[in-house]
């Protein structure tokens, strides 16, 4: 049975994957519950800071994922400090301590924002990324360090993530297609920042198969990989939704604005598909379903902080001092 170790795993992503898992895997998770816990209770959780680890509590995984740290933009914004101590020097500690414990594999979670602002040209791994805000810096820094550590022994894979929609024991509503559709069951209306704007989306089911991908990949494979569905520009989703919704009924309005954003990237996935072998089944319709099949949105308080992440962290922050 291989033991797999997740950091972060009582997240959005990690509740989702953790329950999707086959049971061949053994399963331990490291993290500070912030958001909760929503894991089945098979699972051994350690409620701890990973940053507190030692090689010793790392010896004898299989594999150990990093799914921790600060998961968007306002979040490092609120606070850069945390935001690098989280996303740069907890994985590269990490990293350091799995290598030395004789970890094989390690699976970075990356973020397809660390491509900043593109002239709308899909962005391949080669290209070199430019990100311009604190969250993008931080997670291009985190994942140069986790590769960097790679040789004959360590086997690092970084899996680049479009953004993310679709349903989550552990729920949020600040991903572009789930804020879409709380937005226009909330208030009657999708709102469009800036139509033009590219971004590439990918259902979180998806993000589940590439993690098993990169779990049952032979260990010669490694690497950094763009993981998405497709590109689509933030107008084209709203309208895509506002159809989808009207088709069932509710009566909602599309407002578009024209508010800058230095936030505009495409990727190309041609290499996860050719080397990971990942293709995706779902598109952000099917993440908008998926929510749908998985909630009572009738009885849903959508005011509720634990849906925001920014939201629970700058009550923690205030509470603890983070």
């Amino acid at each position: 049975m291989k033991k797999i170790l997740i950091i972060g795993g009582a997240g959005y992503i990690g509740s989702r994957l953790i329950w999707d898992l086959p049971a061949i895997f053994d399963i331990t998770v490291v993290d500070c519950l912030w958001f909760g816990n929503y894991l089945p209770s098979s699972v051994k959780v350690i409620n701890k800071n990973a940053l507190t680890l030692e090689p010793v509590d790392v010896e004898g995984f299989d594999c150990v994922i990093f799914l921790g740290g600060l998961s968007n933009d306002p979040m490092a914004d609120f606070s850069p400090q945390q935001n690098f101590i989280e996303n740069t020097a907890l994985p590269s500690y990490l990293g350091y301590i799995c290598k030395k414990a004789g970890v094989d594999r390690f699976i970075y979670a990356g973020s397809c924002s660390v491509y900043g602002f593109t002239d709308n040209i899909p962005m391949e791994e080669s290209i070199k990324p430019n990100p311009k805000f604190p969250y993008g810096i931080s997670k291009l820094l985190g994942e140069n360090a986790i590769m960097t550590l790679e040789d004959d022994n360590f086997r690092p894979i970084s899996l680049r993530q479009g953004t993310v929609g679709g349903w989550s024991p552990r729920m949020r509503f600040d991903l572009v297609v789930n804020t879409m559709t709380k937005s226009a069951l909330l208030d009657g209306r999708i709102l469009v920042n800036n139509p033009n704007l590219w971004r590439p989306l990918v259902d979180i089911r998806d993000i589940v198969s590439a993690y098993k991908k990169a779990i049952e990949a032979p260990l010669e494979l490694t690497g950094i990989f763009n993981i998405s569905e497709k590109n689509y520009t933030v107008g084209q989703l709203g309208e895509e939704i506002h159809k989808d919704l009207t088709s069932r009924g509710y009566d909602i309005d599309l407002e578009i604005l024209d508010i800058e954003d230095m936030r505009n990237y495409k990727v190309s996935t041609t290499k996860a598909k050719t080397e990971l072998g990942f293709t995706t089944k779902y598109n952000p319709i099917d993440s908008v379903k998926d929510i749908f099949d998985n909630m009572d949105l009738d009885k849903c308080d959508f005011n509720d902080p634990k849906y925001y992440n920014i939201e629970v962290f700058t009550r923690l922050h205030d509470m603890f001092e983070l």
